[in-house]
């Protein structure tokens, strides 16, 4: 189904788009995200003065629907040091930790080819300043400095945000860097769940061709939604007129990432928000447009079916060298 529920609502979303910060914004917007592209509005942080440039003029046809900063996040405002690295992907605001990364192939890629110094600010100064007061959903990719962005946008995160998608690592790429635990505790305190993890897995340089494909899990883009009493909690503290349309992103949120099943919960739960007959709506349309429906039927043996499917597809997939592997997309498969 449309992440936008049903085309009763358009109005609404002309009005109220699904305003996605993108902090990291390197490469423009991330292929999930097209569906919706319609209703979305998004707001962009890169601070490579280069890389910033390019997306926007990439963008400029798209006018005030995307807006960029050339500006670094963090959770304080003020000068912060920067270690340029060979790939600039992998730039970051802390030092890379060689002890680490060097027992991995292409290691060099983190070499540090210039420290600067950038002025930092935080998410909600740069929201509150441009008049900003409204965010659904933030992207985080900073290269280990993910949690001091969230940390300078928890006003922006408490009171409006709807979801978080953010890489996190589980070992130490950049030196004092904060880890998954650190992030996982921070969200699961403003009242985000985790819903799903796309790893990443490293083999290391001395045994890259020994055993399976699979290394150690180094690194994940998480994905967190609002947790149903912390939904509740937010809309009752949310102006009357601004519900509905919040409600509907949260929806629009879940769908994008295939949870069909806590879009459904999220709408049971929400009471007098809609309409008897905007809630049968958007009900219908979950349940006619759940995934799961053009799954093949159960029958006796079906598990068994599936199972020798899936080996006769490992044993036709040709083994390669690659020491770095994840999983294709975040979120419920569709």
């Amino acid at each position: 189904m449309s992440v936008f529920l049903h085309p009763r609502f358009r109005p609404l979303y002309e009005q109220h788009p699904i305003v996605l910060v993108d902090v990291g914004a390197r490469g423009g917007l991330k292929s999930n995200w097209v569906p919706a592209r319609p209703h979305l509005r998004v707001i962009g942080f890169e601070p490579d003065p280069r890389e910033y440039q390019q997306l926007v003029e990439k963008t400029r046809s798209e006018g005030d629907r995307i807006t960029f900063f050339n500006t670094a996040l963090s959770n304080r405002r003020g000068p912060m040091t920067l270690y340029v690295a060979k790939d600039r992907g992998l730039t970051s605001v802390f030092e890379p930790d060689r002890q680490f990364i060097d027992a991995f192939p292409d290691a060099d890629r983190f070499d540090t080819v210039e420290v600067t110094q950038i002025e930092a600010d935080t998410l909600d100064n740069v929201l509150a300043e441009g008049g900003v007061r409204d965010v659904d959903f933030v992207k985080a990719d900073t290269q280990g400095s993910e949690l001091l962005v969230l940390e300078g946008g928890r006003h922006a995160l408490s009171s409006s945000c709807v979801g978080v998608e953010v890489e996190v690592e589980f070992a130490p790429i950049y030196k004092s860097q904060p880890l998954f635990a650190d992030v996982d505790a921070f969200l699961r305190s403003l009242g985000f769940a985790l819903f799903d993890l796309r790893p990443c897995f490293w083999k290391r340089a001395a045994g890259r061709a020994l055993g399976g494909p699979q290394g150690q899990m180094i690194w994940a883009d998480a994905l967190y939604l609002r947790t149903l009493p912390s939904m509740d909690a937010m809309l009752d503290a949310l102006p009357p007129d601004v519900r509905r349309p919040k409600l509907l992103k949260a929806l629009s949120a879940s769908v994008l990432y295939g949870y069909y099943d806590y879009a459904l919960a999220m709408v049971q739960q929400a009471g007098s928000v809609f309409e008897p007959d905007e809630r049968s709506d958007i009900e219908r349309g979950l349940l006619q447009g759940d995934p799961a429906d053009d799954a093949l039927p159960t029958f006796p043996g079906r598990r068994q079916v599936a199972a020798a499917a899936h080996r006769l597809w490992k044993l036709s997939v040709e083994r390669t060298d690659a020491w770095s592997i994840s999983d294709a997309e975040l979120g419920n498969p569709r």
